[in-house]
Protein backbone atom coordinates (compact mmCIF):
# COMPACT_ATOMS: atom_id res chain seq x y z
CA UNK A 1 0.00 0.00 0.00
CA UNK A 2 1.73 3.14 -1.20
CA UNK A 3 1.29 6.47 0.58
CA UNK A 4 2.95 9.38 -1.23
CA UNK A 5 3.21 11.42 1.99
CA UNK A 6 5.39 8.84 3.73
CA UNK A 7 8.70 7.29 2.65
CA UNK A 8 8.27 4.02 0.82
CA UNK A 9 10.38 1.32 2.46
CA UNK A 10 11.39 -1.62 0.28
CA UNK A 11 12.24 -4.82 2.13
CA UNK A 12 13.91 -7.56 0.09
CA UNK A 13 14.05 -11.18 1.23
CA UNK A 14 16.26 -13.60 -0.71
CA UNK A 15 15.80 -17.29 -0.11
CA UNK A 16 16.72 -20.74 -1.39
CA UNK A 17 15.13 -23.88 0.07
CA UNK A 18 13.98 -21.96 3.12
CA UNK A 19 10.73 -23.75 3.98
CA UNK A 20 11.90 -24.29 7.58
CA UNK A 21 12.23 -20.60 8.41
CA UNK A 22 10.87 -18.34 5.64
CA UNK A 23 7.34 -18.05 7.04
CA UNK A 24 8.51 -16.35 10.25
CA UNK A 25 10.51 -13.84 8.23
CA UNK A 26 7.53 -13.04 6.01
CA UNK A 27 5.21 -12.63 9.00
CA UNK A 28 7.65 -10.26 10.72
CA UNK A 29 7.51 -8.04 7.62
CA UNK A 30 3.83 -8.10 6.74
CA UNK A 31 2.74 -7.57 10.36
CA UNK A 32 4.54 -4.23 10.61
CA UNK A 33 2.42 -1.33 11.85
CA UNK A 34 4.05 0.86 9.19
CA UNK A 35 1.99 0.34 6.05
CA UNK A 36 4.04 2.00 3.31
CA UNK A 37 6.19 -1.05 2.63
CA UNK A 38 7.09 -2.63 -0.68
CA UNK A 39 7.92 -6.28 0.01
CA UNK A 40 9.99 -8.21 -2.54
CA UNK A 41 10.99 -11.89 -2.36
CA UNK A 42 13.66 -13.34 -4.65
CA UNK A 43 13.77 -17.14 -4.61
CA UNK A 44 16.61 -19.07 -6.23
CA UNK A 45 14.38 -21.75 -7.77
CA UNK A 46 13.88 -23.70 -4.55
CA UNK A 47 13.19 -27.43 -4.69
CA UNK A 48 11.34 -27.63 -1.36
CA UNK A 49 8.05 -25.96 -0.33
CA UNK A 50 9.45 -22.40 -0.32
CA UNK A 51 7.33 -21.30 -3.30
CA UNK A 52 4.19 -22.70 -1.65
CA UNK A 53 4.89 -20.51 1.39
CA UNK A 54 5.44 -17.46 -0.83
CA UNK A 55 2.14 -18.11 -2.61
CA UNK A 56 0.35 -18.42 0.75
CA UNK A 57 1.26 -14.78 1.47
CA UNK A 58 1.15 -13.56 -2.13
CA UNK A 59 -1.47 -10.89 -1.42
CA UNK A 60 0.98 -9.18 0.97
CA UNK A 61 3.96 -9.33 -1.41
CA UNK A 62 4.57 -6.57 -3.95
CA UNK A 63 6.77 -8.67 -6.23
CA UNK A 64 8.27 -12.14 -6.17
CA UNK A 65 10.10 -14.41 -8.55
CA UNK A 66 11.47 -17.95 -8.40
CA UNK A 67 14.33 -18.55 -10.81
CA UNK A 68 17.93 -19.70 -10.77
CA UNK A 69 20.63 -17.27 -9.74
CA UNK A 70 24.36 -17.37 -9.09
CA UNK A 71 24.06 -16.91 -5.34
CA UNK A 72 22.76 -14.67 -2.58
CA UNK A 73 24.33 -11.45 -3.90
CA UNK A 74 23.00 -11.99 -7.40
CA UNK A 75 19.56 -12.39 -5.82
CA UNK A 76 20.02 -9.19 -3.81
CA UNK A 77 20.96 -7.32 -6.98
CA UNK A 78 17.79 -8.62 -8.63
CA UNK A 79 15.75 -7.30 -5.71
CA UNK A 80 17.44 -3.90 -5.82
CA UNK A 81 16.83 -3.54 -9.56
CA UNK A 82 13.05 -4.00 -9.26
CA UNK A 83 12.75 -2.00 -6.01
CA UNK A 84 11.12 1.43 -6.08
CA UNK A 85 11.36 2.42 -2.41
CA UNK A 86 12.93 5.56 -1.00
CA UNK A 87 15.00 3.18 1.15
CA UNK A 88 15.85 -0.49 0.82
CA UNK A 89 16.45 -3.05 3.59
CA UNK A 90 17.61 -6.63 3.02
CA UNK A 91 15.88 -9.00 5.43
CA UNK A 92 17.07 -12.45 4.49
CA UNK A 93 15.15 -15.63 5.18
CA UNK A 94 15.78 -16.83 8.76
CA UNK A 95 16.08 -13.23 10.03
CA UNK A 96 13.18 -11.64 11.90
CA UNK A 97 12.24 -8.02 12.51
CA UNK A 98 12.18 -7.72 16.30
CA UNK A 99 8.86 -5.96 16.82
CA UNK A 100 5.78 -5.02 14.80
CA UNK A 101 6.53 -1.30 15.17
CA UNK A 102 10.25 -1.51 14.32
CA UNK A 103 9.97 -0.09 10.78
CA UNK A 104 7.69 2.67 12.07
CA UNK A 105 10.34 3.60 14.66
CA UNK A 106 12.98 3.76 11.94
CA UNK A 107 10.82 5.95 9.70
CA UNK A 108 10.20 8.36 12.59
CA UNK A 109 13.96 9.06 12.60
CA UNK A 110 14.32 9.59 8.85
CA UNK A 111 15.04 13.25 8.18
CA UNK A 112 17.04 13.05 4.96
CA UNK A 113 16.38 10.82 1.96
CA UNK A 114 20.07 10.65 1.04
CA UNK A 115 21.25 9.38 4.45
CA UNK A 116 22.04 5.74 5.26
CA UNK A 117 20.41 4.65 8.53
CA UNK A 118 21.31 1.66 10.69
CA UNK A 119 20.24 0.19 14.03
CA UNK A 120 21.11 -2.60 16.46
CA UNK A 121 20.91 -6.34 15.83
CA UNK A 122 20.29 -9.13 18.29
CA UNK A 123 22.76 -11.76 17.07
CA UNK A 124 21.69 -15.26 18.03
CA UNK A 125 23.46 -18.61 17.95
CA UNK A 126 22.81 -21.92 19.67
CA UNK A 127 25.15 -21.11 22.56
CA UNK A 128 25.97 -17.38 22.67
CA UNK A 129 24.01 -14.22 21.89
CA UNK A 130 24.85 -10.53 21.93
CA UNK A 131 23.61 -7.08 20.91
CA UNK A 132 25.46 -5.32 18.11
CA UNK A 133 26.45 -2.51 18.44
CA UNK A 134 26.67 -2.99 22.21
CA UNK A 135 24.58 -0.70 24.41
CA UNK A 136 27.84 0.55 25.94
CA UNK A 137 28.83 2.42 22.76
CA UNK A 138 28.89 6.18 23.35
CA UNK A 139 30.37 7.55 20.13
CA UNK A 140 28.91 5.91 17.03
CA UNK A 141 31.05 7.93 14.63
CA UNK A 142 34.13 6.53 16.34
CA UNK A 143 32.56 3.05 16.44
CA UNK A 144 32.10 3.07 12.65
CA UNK A 145 35.83 3.57 12.15
CA UNK A 146 36.46 0.07 13.53
CA UNK A 147 33.18 -1.72 12.79
CA UNK A 148 30.53 -2.25 10.14
CA UNK A 149 26.81 -2.36 11.05
CA UNK A 150 24.83 -5.55 10.73
CA UNK A 151 23.59 -5.70 7.15
CA UNK A 152 19.96 -6.47 8.04
CA UNK A 153 19.68 -3.32 10.16
CA UNK A 154 20.68 -0.92 7.37
CA UNK A 155 18.30 1.23 5.33
CA UNK A 156 20.08 2.25 2.13
CA UNK A 157 18.69 5.33 0.36
CA UNK A 158 17.51 5.11 -3.23
CA UNK A 159 20.26 7.53 -4.30
CA UNK A 160 22.73 4.82 -3.22
CA UNK A 161 21.12 1.47 -4.01
CA UNK A 162 20.23 2.39 -7.58
CA UNK A 163 23.87 3.33 -8.20
CA UNK A 164 25.80 0.59 -6.36
CA UNK A 165 25.34 -3.16 -6.62
CA UNK A 166 26.87 -6.19 -4.94
CA UNK A 167 30.19 -7.30 -6.43
CA UNK A 168 29.58 -10.88 -7.59
CA UNK A 169 33.29 -11.69 -7.40
CA UNK A 170 32.90 -11.60 -3.63
CA UNK A 171 31.11 -14.85 -2.79
CA UNK A 172 31.28 -14.42 1.01
CA UNK A 173 31.77 -10.75 1.81
CA UNK A 174 30.05 -8.69 -0.89
CA UNK A 175 27.81 -7.23 1.83
CA UNK A 176 30.86 -5.74 3.61
CA UNK A 177 31.97 -4.20 0.32
CA UNK A 178 28.48 -2.80 -0.24
CA UNK A 179 28.36 -1.35 3.27
CA UNK A 180 31.74 0.32 2.85
CA UNK A 181 30.51 2.10 -0.27
CA UNK A 182 27.36 3.23 1.56
CA UNK A 183 29.25 4.52 4.59
CA UNK A 184 31.67 6.49 2.42
CA UNK A 185 29.20 7.94 -0.07
CA UNK A 186 26.92 10.04 2.10
CA UNK A 187 25.73 10.80 5.60
CA UNK A 188 25.20 7.95 8.06
CA UNK A 189 22.95 8.00 11.12
CA UNK A 190 22.44 5.50 13.95
CA UNK A 191 18.90 4.76 15.18
CA UNK A 192 18.82 3.50 18.74
CA UNK A 193 16.54 0.50 18.45
CA UNK A 194 17.16 -3.24 18.18
CA UNK A 195 15.73 -3.88 14.72
CA UNK A 196 16.44 -7.49 13.79
CA UNK A 197 17.03 -10.92 15.26
CA UNK A 198 19.92 -12.17 13.17
CA UNK A 199 20.46 -15.94 13.20
CA UNK A 200 24.14 -16.67 12.90
CA UNK A 201 24.88 -19.45 10.43
CA UNK A 202 25.77 -20.34 6.86
CA UNK A 203 28.99 -19.82 4.94
CA UNK A 204 29.61 -16.31 6.25
CA UNK A 205 29.76 -17.65 9.81
CA UNK A 206 32.04 -20.62 9.11
CA UNK A 207 35.61 -19.71 10.05
CA UNK A 208 37.13 -23.19 10.36
CA UNK A 209 36.97 -24.27 6.71
CA UNK A 210 40.34 -23.87 4.96
CA UNK A 211 38.87 -23.28 1.48
CA UNK A 212 36.64 -20.56 2.89
CA UNK A 213 39.68 -19.02 4.60
CA UNK A 214 41.50 -18.77 1.26
CA UNK A 215 38.39 -17.26 -0.36
CA UNK A 216 38.11 -14.72 2.47
CA UNK A 217 41.75 -13.69 2.07
CA UNK A 218 41.31 -13.34 -1.69
CA UNK A 219 38.20 -11.22 -1.19
CA UNK A 220 39.95 -9.04 1.40
CA UNK A 221 42.55 -8.09 -1.23
CA UNK A 222 39.85 -7.25 -3.79
CA UNK A 223 37.80 -5.23 -1.29
CA UNK A 224 40.74 -3.33 0.21
CA UNK A 225 42.06 -2.44 -3.24
CA UNK A 226 38.65 -1.08 -4.26
CA UNK A 227 38.42 1.05 -1.13
CA UNK A 228 42.14 1.93 -1.03
CA UNK A 229 42.55 0.56 2.49
CA UNK A 230 46.21 -0.26 1.95
CA UNK A 231 47.18 -0.93 5.54
CA UNK A 232 44.52 -3.63 5.74
CA UNK A 233 46.26 -5.66 3.03
CA UNK A 234 48.38 -7.06 5.86
CA UNK A 235 45.98 -6.70 8.78
CA UNK A 236 43.00 -8.55 7.29
CA UNK A 237 44.77 -11.80 6.25
CA UNK A 238 46.39 -11.97 9.70
CA UNK A 239 43.04 -11.40 11.42
CA UNK A 240 41.39 -14.07 9.26
CA UNK A 241 44.14 -16.57 10.09
CA UNK A 242 43.67 -15.91 13.82
CA UNK A 243 39.91 -16.46 13.56
CA UNK A 244 40.44 -19.64 11.54
CA UNK A 245 42.90 -21.12 14.03
CA UNK A 246 40.84 -20.13 17.07
CA UNK A 247 37.67 -21.64 15.61
CA UNK A 248 39.50 -24.80 14.55
CA UNK A 249 41.27 -25.36 17.88
CA UNK A 250 38.73 -24.20 20.44
CA UNK A 251 35.41 -25.00 18.77
CA UNK A 252 32.22 -23.10 18.02
CA UNK A 253 31.13 -22.11 21.54
CA UNK A 254 34.51 -20.71 22.59
CA UNK A 255 34.89 -19.04 19.20
CA UNK A 256 31.57 -17.21 19.64
CA UNK A 257 32.51 -16.17 23.17
CA UNK A 258 35.74 -14.78 21.71
CA UNK A 259 33.82 -12.82 19.06
CA UNK A 260 31.44 -11.48 21.71
CA UNK A 261 34.42 -10.29 23.77
CA UNK A 262 35.96 -8.53 20.75
CA UNK A 263 32.64 -6.80 19.96
CA UNK A 264 32.46 -5.36 23.47
CA UNK A 265 36.14 -4.38 23.43
CA UNK A 266 35.72 -2.48 20.14
CA UNK A 267 32.95 -0.26 21.42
Amino acid sequence: MRNETLPLITIVTVVYNGEAFLEKTIESVINQSYQNIEYIIIDGSSTDKTVDIIKKYESHISYWVSEKDTGIYDAMNKGARVATGDFINFMNADDIICSNDAVEKVVEQIKNFDTTYYARASIISDSVSWIYPPFEVKDYIKWLKLNLPNHQTIFFPKSFYKKFFYDLRLKIGADDDYKLFALRNGAVKFIDITFVEFKRGGISSNHRNYKLLLQRIKESYIRNAKHKRWIRFLIDPFKLMVLFLFHLVFGEKNFLSFIKMIVKWRR
